[in-house]
């Protein structure tokens, strides 16, 4: 598909997937729009503001949804509270933005009458404890498990309740462990960066588990993809279908930094597991549906990342 000359509006679009997505779609000459909230930090995106419009808006407030453009052909829709702390402790908050905010972003795509609506979810809905692996889209979801989850599926069953009823071309993903430049704090790669960065000195529960790692550019293709399939509805998982143990992580991340010129030592502590001891995405329905497979190895992002951070210190919790 050209995307050239596109009106593609991106909520959420400071954010870490939001950024890279309005970089790959700015190359292609579309015309962007970022939305996000008016307190967003903008340093992901101070490189675009002169190649996109930039809209401060609070999604959850119908009132201000008018602030959108008119003309909109693909809404990729990124915004949530992703921190599960932040939605365990304040439920209002989590809900108002993450099914509130989904519903208005949903009824604002019908009335543009837009090609596709994209939509991220979470392969967590799998729960903590896989009945079996490699987890494909038929695996039973709990999405009990906490707020943010919750409100996840209710993004995922409005989706399917605006393609099914109205006809709204939408798809969602689950995704798994997806890193790379710009992803926030909190997640087990910026929080092993911040340790040896900081610290000098990294301290991890357990080198066992196994856990499936996507390059952050890959994901843009999988969601540009997706703009592109016919195909609506979903679940559709994005993984890597590759295996990695924490150890495997912690050791391609320790030669990155090396390479940066920074040493550090990585210590575990042999405590005991909380949660499963292997996660690992089926992504034979988006190999299927979108031709798509990630292309990039896991070291290659690992010092994409590295280097990134390496750079950009002040951006590590």
């Amino acid at each position: 598909m050209n995307f050239k000359d596109m009106n593609i509006l991106i909520t959420g679009g400071a954010g870490f997937l939001g950024s890279h997505l309005a970089d790959s779609f700015v190359s292609k000459g579309a015309n962007v729009t970022l939305v996000d909230i008016p307190s967003a930090d903008t340093r992901n995106i101070n490189h675009l503001l002169e190649k996109v419009n930039f809209i401060k808006c609070d999604i959850s407030s119908s009132d201000e949804i008018n602030k959108l453009p008119e003309e909109v052909d693909i809404v990729f829709h990124m915004a949530a509270i992703a921190n599960q702390i932040v939605c365990e402790n304040n439920y209002e908050l989590g809900f108002r933005v993450n099914v509130q905010g989904t519903f208005n972003m949903l009824n604002f795509a019908l009335k543009r009458k837009v090609k596709k609506f994209i939509f991220p979810s979470a392969a967590s809905l799998y729960g903590k404890y896989p009945k079996y692996v490699p987890i494909d889209e038929n695996h039973p979801i709990d999405p009990t498990d906490s707020v943010y989850l919750t409100t996840k599926r209710f993004g995922e069953i409005l989706c399917d309740m605006f393609y099914h009823k109205h006809a709204l071309p939408v798809l969602y993903f689950r995704l798994f462990n997806s890193f790379g430049e710009r992803q926030g704090g909190g997640y087990l790669f910026t929080t092993i960066l911040s340790q040896a960065i900081r610290k000098g000195n990294v301290e991890l529960w357990n080198d066992k588990p196994v856990r499936d790692f996507t390059y952050v550019k890959d994901i843009v293709d999988a969601f540009i993809k997706g703009a592109e399939t016919k195909y609506c509805g979903g679940p559709i998982n994005l993984g890597s279908f590759k295996e990695s143990s924490i150890g495997d992580l912690a050791e391609k991340i320790h030669n990155a930094l090396e390479k940066n010129g920074i040493k550090c030592k990585i210590n575990f502590l042999n405590k005991e597991v909380i949660g499963p001891m292997r996660l690992l995405c089926d992504n034979t329905k988006a190999q299927r549906i979108l031709n798509w497979t990630p292309k990039t190895p896991l070291q290659e992002g690992v010092d994409n990342t590295v280097r990134w951070y390496v750079e950009n210190k002040d951006r590590l919790a």
